[in-house]
């Protein structure tokens, strides 16, 4: 089994960055718990454009990319002398309270059963963990048009993943955030895979945070809006039409407050990502297809 290790991030955060406006921000803190939705909400637009471009919501980016693991597959294709088979995606661990499964996108799937066989042979693995998505797998609903793919995962390969594990709900699922508020999304490119060595592999990490534009029964909607991108790691901002193949797998996740700290609960699973000059957009297949055992509704 050959080493995969991620080194590399690639963060931004959609909201316009302006110079510091420390005496309205400190005057704010003096009413309501600072960075509580209270205290936010209570800032002007410009004081709400300085506190998205600081360290509060790199600690949010920090949070949540603690869920993003990585797909990764390769090996020999059947025809002699063609190219290797070599593809990644996203994916994370839920837990609704029955025990931890794997999610990913259902075209995911897919596409690892199509390259399957096609190869002579293929390794797979989620981190550094081996994983044969074939026999791990619990549900598709890719066959009934619902993008979403789960499978088995021992407790014990949880921690040697490494990742944090998003808690669902053994219930209802909540209502998808409402259109202006925002939502986080990430995963890993492939443009940004880069072969270090024979068996060394290194991931680039896409992030952000979005306002959700819409949602369906089906999906939600989160059309980017280049007039409020902020680097907030001074990295570089992506150049407009970007490829963001690699991220499908990846969760879409909602900040919620309690007791003075901010949590996430899943909203969606991203599905596509249309990036072109004029249009920009991502979209989730909706949480609320996945049952607490991992099946798909």
């Amino acid at each position: 089994m050959h080493e995969v290790r991620y080194v590399r991030k690639h963060h931004g955060v959609f909201v316009i960055a302006t110079p510091s406006m420390g005496s309205a921000l400190e005057a704010a803190k003096a009413v309501y718990e600072p960075y509580s939705p209270q205290w936010l909400n209570g800032l002007s637009d410009e004081e709400k454009k300085t506190v998205a471009g600081g360290e509060f919501t790199r600690r949010l980016h920090n949070s949540g990319a603690a869920h993003i693991a990585w797909l990764f597959w390769r090996g020999p294709r059947r025809i002699i002398g063609a190219p290797p088979i070599v593809h990644n995606a996203s994916a994370f661990v839920l837990d609704c309270g029955r025990g931890p499964f794997v999610v990913s996108a259902g075209h995911v799937f897919s596409q690892f059963l199509a390259d399957n066989r096609r190869a002579s042979r293929l390794g797979s693995q989620i981190g550094n963990v081996e994983f044969d998505l074939e026999s791990r797998l619990i549900d598709t609903g890719h066959d009934r048009r619902i993008d979403i793919a789960t499978f088995h995962i021992e407790p014990s390969e949880v921690a040697a993943l490494g990742k944090q594990t998003v808690v669902g709900t053994d219930g209802p699922w909540p209502l998808p955030p409402n259109p202006g508020e925002v939502a986080f999304f990430g995963g890993f490119l492939g443009s940004q895979r880069i072969a270090i060595g024979p068996n060394e592999v290194s991931f680039g990490l896409h992030l952000g945070m979005t306002p959700v534009s819409d949602y369906t029964e089906y999906q939600i909607r989160c059309r980017f809006d280049r007039r409020y991108w902020v680097d907030s790691r001074g990295l570089g901002l992506p150049l407009p039409g970007y490829d963001l193949g690699g991220i499908s797998g990846g969760p879409l996740l909602a900040p919620f407050y309690v007791d003075g700290k901010w949590f996430w609960r899943l909203a969606g699973i991203i599905s596509e990502a249309q990036m072109h000059k004029e249009y920009e957009a991502i979209t989730a297949v909706r949480a609320h297809f996945i049952l607490p055992d991992g099946r798909i509704r």
